[in-house]
Parts: C-alpha cells; sequence; structure tokens
C-alpha cells in the first residue's frame, strides 16, 4: 500500500476529495518525520518509530577478504504496538 493508496482510502471513508486526502497523509508523514528528527513517535494502538544509531565496526570486504571499518550509521526503527501484532496473528 502506497501513501497515494491510504489518501484514496481516507478520501474514500471520510467524503473528501484526493487532494485534500493527499495533502493530509502528507502532512501527517512530515509531522512523523520531524518527531522522529526530534526523537521518539509513539502513536498508540500503531507501534513507535524511534531513531537507532550503531557506532563504526569492523567489517571485511566479501569479495577479497581485506579487513575495513565500517563507518557510524543511523537509522529508524519501527516497533509495532501489541494490538497491531495481534491483528496480523489473525491474518
Amino acid at each position: 500500500m502506497t501513501s497515494k493508496d491510504i489518501a484514496d482510502a481516507l478520501a474514500a471513508r471520510h467524503g473528501i476529495s484526493k487532494a485534500e486526502a493527499r495533502a493530509q497523509v502528507a502532512a501527517v508523514l512530515e509531522a512523523i518525520t520531524d518527531g522522529v528528527a526530534k526523537g521518539d513517535v509513539a502513536l498508540a494502538g500503531f507501534g513507535k518509530f524511534s531513531v537507532s544509531r550503531r557506532a563504526a565496526r569492523p567489517g571485511r570486504n566479501p569479495r577479497s577478504g581485506e579487513t575495513l571499518v565500517i563507518g557510524p550509521t543511523t537509522r529508524v526503527r519501527f516497533r509495532p504496538a501489541k494490538a497491531l501484532k495481534d491483528r496480523l496473528v489473525k491474518r
């Protein structure tokens, strides 16, 4: 499902235009992005977005076997809420 699909479903469910629904979806995604940039974002019943930082670590080039240093990374993690997990189990 894409953000366009979500906007179309929102428009159909609430009787608003698709353009307005797309704008609302974009606003929600931007708010989540801004929140994650500042810290954690928790959506009750859905899950929690958090920032995970990983320090530099040694690695190995699989092709040559040469040892190298893998640089530090930052990524976004998502942990689903219990309600979401329970709903997925029912499928």
